[in-house]
């Protein structure tokens, strides 16, 4: 494990990230906290204060504020923040992710940009692009992902409902930018999670061919129900509230399948820090179910679609393209 590495996460304010944050301020590592909102970043302080005083808060924690990242205007907000501190980075945590399932219709980021796309997968492939010179190209630097097993078709998640499926990406920009083609919430998340595989991929492919050191690692959490408003299935409750609850009732205390959000936040701030994940390249690892209640975080396959080199740099050509029609042309990866 080390300490005083400076670490940026998305998604930090709630669920995994803000238990993952706990652990880390612990730690006496120098936390980036990429919050959407004034309001959201009061709520974040009002919580984290009852872990630390505020000494420590000063000296460890850096809020990066009003930076809604479905806009891809505010992720310049984030560099122009390290340029103007001159901090480089040793982690970068790509954990902001939302889903709402059960919605018939789709919203949509300041760009048009389907919402679920927009956040979960364009609003971080484009944050590496422009951060990347300010990653440390040293052996315990990382890139890590939120991803899902949701993403495959076959796992135990992935088979219920709509299946991901990006089927060589024929059409694929006009479900996601304007059109929105045979939407599905459903389907919309499990594909953002298997473009999340896709895209860890290729950027491993881009920087093994300047010999980085710079691991990248996809996680997937499992079932994580949150006690409370926040967090991960915030959006989706709202369209199926009894069924949310009486499916979390089910998952908690009888089936015993899913794993606590404050567990998941301790794995995530281990995969930060584990001197075992230095300059591995590429890896997947997923939080697997192994009895009642109770998870061990494993090296996972991922979906044969997630494997396919051809297809992750189409995403990575499709990606770069969907930016720069708004402007957003910075890419030096």
């Amino acid at each position: 494990m080390f300490k005083n590495k400076n670490i940026l996460i998305t998604g930090g304010n709630s669920g995994i990230g803000f238990f993952a944050i706990i652990n880390l301020l612990k730690m006496k590592n120098n936390l980036y906290v990429v919050i959407k909102s004034e309001l959201r970043k009061n709520d974040f302080l009002r919580r984290v204060e009852k872990h630390f005083d505020k000494d420590h808060l000063s000296k460890y924690l850096n809020i990066i504020k009003n930076c809604d990242l479905s806009d891809l205007e505010n992720i310049k907000k984030i560099k122009d923040y390290f340029i103007s501190k001159k901090i480089f980075l040793d982690v970068v945590v790509l954990n902001a992710g939302l889903q709402y399932t059960g919605s018939f219709y789709p919203k949509v980021s300041k760009q048009c940009i389907e919402l679920t796309f927009a956040v979960n997968h364009l609003a971080h492939f484009y944050l590496v692009n422009i951060l990347k010179d300010f990653v440390k190209d040293k052996e315990e630097s990382r890139i890590i992902i939120t991803s899902s097993d949701v993403h495959d078709p076959k796992s135990s998640g992935g088979k219920i409902g709509k299946k991901a499926g990006l089927n060589n990406l024929v059409d694929f920009r006009r479900k996601v930018t304007g059109q929105f083609l045979n939407f599905n919430a459903d389907e919309s998340y499990k594909n953002s999670k298997l473009c999340n595989i896709l895209f860890a991929k290729e950027l491993v492919k881009k920087l093994k061919i300047s010999s980085s050191k710079i691991s990248v690692i996809t996680w997937a959490p499992g079932l994580v129900i949150p006690n409370d408003d926040s967090g991960f299935f915030r959006y989706s409750k709202r369209f199926n509230l009894y069924g949310y609850l009486i499916f979390s009732k089910v998952a908690k205390n009888i089936l015993g399948i899913s794993e606590s959000i404050e567990n998941a936040g301790k794995i995530l701030s281990e995969i930060v820090l584990d001197s075992n994940l230095n300059n591995i390249g590429f890896i997947h690892l997923s939080n697997k179910l192994i009895s009642f209640k109770k998870h061990k975080l494993v090296e996972s396959n991922v979906s044969d679609e997630a494997n396919s080199t051809e297809l992750a740099s189409k995403l990575w050509i499709l990606s770069e393209e969907i930016c720069r029609s708004f402007g957003f042309v910075t890419f030096n990866i």
